[in-house]
C-alpha cells in the first residue's frame, strides 16, 4: 500500500479537515429548548400531581399509572403519560383553572401547524365540561382551527375534563398503529371558551415537550426546529443530491483531458462530502432537540456518511498501479460509489417526505435529479456509440474516484 507522494501536503490538509469535522459531529450538541410559559406565582396551592396518589379522574383514568410524569412549569400544570402493550396512550393534565381552555396536541415534528389537539374546557354551568379534538392546519387563528377534525383516534373510553378546587383535569386515551418510541407532544391554554361555533380564542401560552416512551423521560421545551430543518435539507441536498452525482461524470467520462479530470473530480467529490458531513451534523442536533421518530432517516444518513468515508480512506491509502489488489480496488471503489449515489437520492426523498419539506426544496431537488438522470444517459449513449465506431480500442469503465496511473 502507498501514499500519493505528490499530493502528501493536500492529502494530510483535507485529513485535518476531516478529523475536526468528525469531532464536531460526535460532540454532545447544545440544546436549547426554551419554556415559554408562566412564571409568576400563585396563592393556590397545587397538589404534586407526579407523586400522590389521590385522584379526582374517574375509572380508568383513577386507575391508570403515571408512567412518565413532569410538572410543565406552567403555573402549576403537570402532565403524564402511560403506554400500554397495545399501544394505547393514556394522558392527563392538571392544572390551575382561569376559566380558560387547555389542551395537549399530538406533533409529528413538534411544530404546530399540521397537528391534532383535544382540547377541554368547562361549561358555563362550571360542573361539567367540554372535551373536543381540533385539526391545526396553521398558527390558531379562526380560520386555521378546525373542530371535530384531526387525526386522532380515540379508544371507546371516553374523554373526560374535571374541575375540583380550582384545579382543572382532563384526561383522554389514543390508539396508536403501533408503539411509540419517541412523540413529540404540545401544550397550550388560552383565556376565554369557543363559542357557539366551537372557534378557541387564540392561546396565550404554549410549549413543547418531547416524551421518550422507552426511558420514561419528558423533554420539556418549545423548539423551532423551521430554519434548522431548512439548513438540513438544504446541505443535504447540496452536498449529497448535487456535487457528488455530478462528479461522477467527470472521472467517467472526461479521462482523456489527463490530468485535469482527476483533480478536478477529487475537489469535487471532497466538496461534496464535507457539505454533507455538515448536513449530517445539523441533522443530528436537530434529532436531539425535537427527538423525531426518524429512525429509518437517521441509519440511512450514518450508512452514507460510512460508506463516504471508505471511500476518503480508499482515495488516501491505495494500492500500487503495479499491484495485483489494483483492479479489486477500483471495482469496490466504483460500486461503493455508486450506492452511495444511490442511497443518498432514496434518503434526500425520505427527509423530505416524513419532515414535510418545503415545496421549493422538493422542486429543486427534482429539478437537479432529473437533469443529472438526462447527463448521464446522454453521456452513457455516446460512449456506447463510440465503443462502436473503435471496435478495437479496450475502453474500459473507470470507477467513481480512479486516480492516475502510478509506478510503484
Amino acid at each position: 500500500m502507498v501514499i500519493m507522494g505528490n499530493s502528501n501536503y493536500l492529502i494530510l490538509s483535507f485529513s485535518d479537515v476531516f478529523i475536526y469535522m468528525m469531532m464536531i459531529l460526535l460532540l454532545e450538541p447544545k440544546k436549547s429548548l426554551v419554556n415559554a410559559g408562566r412564571n409568576d406565582a400563585t396563592t393556590i396551592v397545587v397538589p404534586n400531581f407526579c407523586t400522590t396518589n389521590s385522584n379526582v379522574l374517574l375509572p380508568p383514568y383513577h386507575d391508570i399509572p403515571k408512567s412518565i410524569c413532569s410538572t410543565l412549569d406552567w403555573h402549576g400544570y403537570s402532565i403524564s403519560f402511560h403506554q400500554d402493550k397495545d399501544a394505547v396512550v393514556t394522558v392527563i393534565l392538571m392544572g390551575i383553572h382561569e376559566n380558560n381552555w387547555i389542551s395537549v396536541g399530538v406533533s409529528k415534528d413538534g411544530m404546530m401547524v399540521s397537528s391534532s389537539a383535544v382540547v377541554g374546557w368547562m361549561n358555563n354551568d362550571g360542573k361539567s365540561g367540554t372535551v373536543k379534538q381540533y385539526f391545526l392546519s396553521g398558527r390558531m387563528t379562526s380560520e386555521e382551527v378546525i373542530p371535530e377534525k384531526g387525526d386522532l383516534k380515540f379508544t371507546n373510553v371516553t374523554p373526560t375534563i374535571v374541575l375540583k378546587d380550582k384545579i382543572i383535569y382532563l384526561g383522554f386515551q389514543l390508539q396508536f398503529p403501533q408503539r411509540l418510541n419517541r412523540q413529540p407532544f404540545l401544550f397550550a391554554c388560552g383565556f376565554g371558551k369557543p363559542g357557539e361555533n366551537n372557534i378557541l380564542p387564540k392561546h396565550k401560552y404554549r410549549s413543547a415537550l418531547a416524551v421518550d416512551f422507552s426511558r420514561g423521560a419528558i423533554y420539556l421545551g418549545f423548539v423551532d426546529s423551521t430554519s434548522m430543518k431548512l439548513t438540513h435539507g438544504i446541505l443535504a441536498i447540496t452536498g449529497w443530491g448535487i456535487i457528488i452525482p455530478f462528479g461522477v461524470p467527470i472521472a467517467r467520462h472526461f479521462r482523456q483531458y489527463e490530468p485535469l479530470w482527476y483533480y478536478l473530480h477529487s475537489s469535487v467529490q471532497f466538496v461534496g462530502f464535507f457539505v454533507g458531513l455538515a448536513a449530517v451534523a445539523v441533522g443530528r442536533t436537530l434529532y436531539d432537540l425535537i427527538h423525531a421518530d426518524f429512525n429509518s432517516h437517521r441509519v440511512l444518513g450514518f450508512a452514507i456518511l460510512a460508506l463516504s468515508v471508505l471511500q476518503i480512506c480508499q482515495f488516501i491509502v491505495r494500492p500500487s498501479s503495479t499491484s495485483k489488489a489494483q483492479d479489486y480496488w477500483n471495482k469496490i471503489h466504483h460500486w461503493v460509489g455508486r450506492l452511495v449515489i444511490v442511497l443518498a437520492a432514496v434518503n434526500i426523498f425520505l427527509g423530505l417526505y416524513k419532515g414535510n419539506g418545503a415545496r421549493g426544496l422538493m422542486i429543486t431537488f427534482l429539478c437537479f435529479f432529473f437533469t443529472f438522470l438526462f447527463i448521464s444517459i446522454y453521456l452513457e449513449i455516446r460512449l456506447l456509440l463510440q465503443k462502436k465506431r473503435e471496435p478495437n480500442t479496450k475502453l474500459t469503465e473507470p470507477p467513481l474516484f480512479q486516480v492516475p496511473p502510478r509506478n510503484s
